[in-house]
């Protein structure tokens, strides 16, 4: 501070020089007098950050097999797929024959550990038509898009709809049942080798029907 001074006096506020004993002015010694430095505001207390609960990753609503896409000239050009249903999108899963493959030569495999003959080796073969499908409940849609080249997804945003045809079984005629899928990409047509009404029913349930 000028003029030597060097603080102000707690009582009266008069001026304190280096040495006084005393304020000059009211006489009130400055030990006392001197006024008390305010103790510092506390810290404003800081709001807790709660970090975000993760974002769910995308949920499987349904998977369904049995499906074989129909194209080419007269429709001899045929592929199985799955096709997994999430609420954001659909994922077609192409079964290659690699795949097929592999799955039917474990259930062999694990049917023979078991010691199961040559019928329980041949059943399980036949019953692991279904075991890829299942594989696809535990894995993340985009992991079952990545696992072939040939799988593809339609967004949600783009589906428009699906039509269900029931086939025609007699002496003269074998036709399956149909599924149409239409989006603004393109439509799809596949063959339903399952039941028919448990597909639409399906369609209903994930709200794509």
């Amino acid at each position: 501070m000028s003029n030597g001074v060097v603080g102000y006096c707690g009582s009266c506020g008069g001026q304190l020089h280096a040495g006084d004993a005393f304020c000059t002015t009211c006489g009130t010694p400055v030990a006392a007098a001197a006024p008390q430095a305010p103790s510092a505001p506390p810290a404003a207390a800081q709001p807790t950050a709660v970090a975000p609960s993760p974002a769910p990753g995308e949920q499987v609503l349904a998977v369904i097999g049995g499906l074989t896409l129909v194209g080419g000239f007269m429709g001899l050009k045929q592929k199985a797929y799955t096709l997994i249903v999430t609420e954001r999108r659909l994922v077609f899963a192409e079964i290659t024959k690699e795949k097929a493959t592999a799955a039917v030569n474990a259930a062999r495999d694990q049917a023979k550990a078991e010691g199961k003959g040559f019928f329980g080796q041949w059943g399980a073969q036949i019953a692991s038509a279904g075991s890829y499908n299942d594989a696809y409940w535990q894995m993340s849609p985009d992991a079952a898009l990545a696992e072939t080249p040939g799988n593809w997804a339609i967004e949600r945003s783009q589906y428009q709809g699906a039509k269900f045809r029931t086939g025609m079984s007699d002496e003269n005629t074998n036709t399956p049942d149909v599924l149409t899928i239409k989006a603004s990409t393109g439509k799809w047509k596949f063959n339903v080798s399952g039941s028919l009404s448990a597909l639409k029913k399906t369609f209903r349930e994930v709200g794509l029907a």
